[in-house]
């Protein structure tokens, strides 16, 4: 039986994420509102919405677990399977904490999806290529990619010194999905590498050369990163709204 689990982590503070004069300057992003919930809120209703996901773990700061503990009490009315684990000092060091809390549980982790919480909009096409790679085991890890649109330029010194290749690069996603048990030892294996920072989980495959596999990403699944793409959310989500009214 293949036992699938998913870990959303939201442990950073948001240092770019300039915020708004109408909230607290003191909640970061993940914990905002994006239209009639959190932005974290949002992206565990989509996860629900597969239908395959046995337990969540919401990686956070640890002063904020009374909020997000609130906050999913007010959003769900019956209780959901999350355990909030407090964030580490790195990317990485999220990530092997919410590996560690799944390691609790019985029987062990098959698959798991590791998720930015601040990406709260995932299309349902979409899901169903996050669907398809969970079940897909001919990798041990898999991730989301969208084409470059844009020129790109390696600068160095304040002047440009080459165009990069665009159509040899991607720009990368999450949900990522990892065979458990790879995954789990990568990050144990880099945990005393303290001059390695990874900015995503399969950097981690790379690294210690695990072929990873790529599937079609949505340039819809924004990762909330400014204040200005609260608005473009919004109006995202309300237009899936309407368009479900419709049907």
């Amino acid at each position: 039986m293949t036992n699938m689990d998913a870990i959303l982590l939201g442990g950073g503070v948001g240092k770019r994420f300039s915020v708004r004069s109408d909230v607290s300057s003191s909640v970061p992003k993940q914990f905002q509102m994006l239209g009639n919930a959190p932005v974290f809120i949002h992206a565990l209703r989509s996860f629900l919405r597969l239908k395959t996901i046995r337990q969540f773990v919401v990686v956070i700061p640890e002063v904020h677990f009374p909020l997000a503990t609130e906050q999913l009490d007010s959003y769900f009315s019956e209780s959901i399977p999350v355990t909030l684990v407090a964030g580490g000092e790195r990317r990485q060091d999220s990530s092997r904490l919410g590996l560690e809390a799944l390691e609790k549980l019985t029987p062990m982790p098959s698959r798991v999806i590791i998720h930015d919480a601040c990406r709260p909009y995932l299309s349902d096409p979409f899901l169903e290529r996050v669907r398809t790679a969970l079940a897909d085991r001919s990798y041990g890890a898999w991730i989301p990619v969208v084409p470059v649109v844009e020129t790109l330029k390696r600068v160095e010194n304040h002047q440009v010194t080459e165009t990069v290749d665009r159509s040899r690069v991607h720009r990368v996603q999450t949900p990522q999905v990892f065979e458990y048990s790879l995954i789990r030892a990568l990050n144990e294996r880099a945990k005393h590498e303290t001059e390695l920072t990874f900015t995503d989980d399969a950097s981690l495959c790379e690294y210690y050369g695990i072929p990873v596999g790529v599937f079609d990403g949505d340039v819809r699944n924004i990762k909330l990163t400014y204040d200005f793409e609260i608005s473009v959310l919004q109006s995202m989500m309300e237009t899936r709204k309407l368009e479900c009214e419709l049907e």
